[in-house]
């Protein structure tokens, strides 16, 4: 069957959308290894420990398991019967597409729709993975938070601090809006300005689906626990990539700057987050005197590490049946 013409330049925008953020990956990728130099990069990878890197592997391939076993708890509390075993697989696939596409949230539209077509339930499917992903940040700047008080009186002339007090600012705010109605209430006249009739009620659908989770208060709390052990792997695989090309910067800048760096990796301008966070990453540890050069190497380490990991996830993709 032909496709129809909306069809078309729906698959057309995406396109160009894909190309847009490849290029703005390849640009800053360009210029990064303009200003450092390939050579200063290449410099540090020989200097590799390989204990490190497989220190590195073996906590993110652990925060992994721990992340579908996160998204598990959430699917089985919305009614989707799936086994442990199955979920870990189709998290493993979303992983894998994280590295390539959009932001570092792409690979989970596949999550989405693995969801909508074993269940035929897409409220579940949209919100068990937004709520996976929100929880996730939260923690994440909640960590950095906390780490930031106990090294308040190291930051008093950085912005670092502002910058993740800020961050939890915006969360909190969004928890609010999520599971508050009365709250969400005051913004809904933004929602039905911005957006036409239609995508309008699919939103109101959408926010209700995520609503409803106001009542799971243990759920919640074991989420949140189980995410802040998520989070605190994921730093820490950045902390020993760093650790095997020598960085001797104490672990609790990592908590501080790599919540940071994963949001803005997030963000949909590039692919993968590739090259926002190697930037934004040289920019926070120049200020503890890391050579840029140094830094954009263990993060691409970090990035190879997560592909790595998440390997497994495209092996299964490749010989699933749908």
């Amino acid at each position: 069957m032909m496709a129809g013409p909306e069809e078309e330049k729906q698959s057309g925008s995406e396109l160009v959308r894909a190309l847009i953020k490849a290029l703005v990956s390849t640009v800053l990728i360009y210029w990064l290894l303009r200003r450092i130099g390939l050579n200063s990069i290449l410099f540090y990878f020989k200097q590799a420990s390989w204990p490190w890197l497989a220190g590195s592997l073996a906590v993110f391939a652990l925060s992994n398991l721990f992340g579908a076993l996160q998204w598990h708890l959430l699917l089985a509390n919305r009614g989707i019967d799936l086994t442990l075993g199955h979920s870990v697989w189709l998290y493993h696939i979303g992983l894998f597409f994280n590295n390539f596409l959009l932001g570092n949230v792409g690979g989970d539209a596949f999550r989405i729709y693995d969801i909508r077509r074993l269940s035929n339930r897409t409220d579940a499917a949209f919100s068990t993975v937004f709520l996976d992903r929100f929880v996730g940040f939260f923690a994440l700047s909640s960590l950095a938070l906390a780490v930031a008080a106990l090294m308040a009186s190291r930051l008093l002339e950085s912005s670092a601090l502002f910058t993740i007090l800020l961050i939890f600012c915006g969360w909190l705010l969004a928890i609010l809006f999520l599971f508050i109605e009365r709250f969400a209430q005051k913004f809904g006249w933004l929602f039905r300005l911005i957006l036409p009739p239609p995508l309008h009620v699919k939103a109101k659908a959408f926010y209700y689906s995520l609503h409803a989770f106001r009542h799971e208060r243990k759920l919640l709390m074991r989420v949140f626990l189980l995410s802040v052990l998520i989070q605190t792997l994921r730093i820490l695989t950045h902390w020993c990539a760093a650790r095997s090309l020598g960085v001797q910067v104490s672990a609790g800048y990592f908590f501080l700057f790599i919540p940071i760096v994963a949001l803005l990796a997030s963000l949909p301008i590039s692919l993968g987050g590739l090259g926002v966070r190697e930037q934004s990453a040289a920019a926070l540890f120049a200020h503890l005197g890391v050579p840029s050069g140094q830094t954009v190497a263990f993060e691409l380490l970090a990035y190879l590490v997560g592909i790595l990991a998440t390997a497994p996830g495209g092996v299964l993709f490749v010989f699933r049946k749908k």
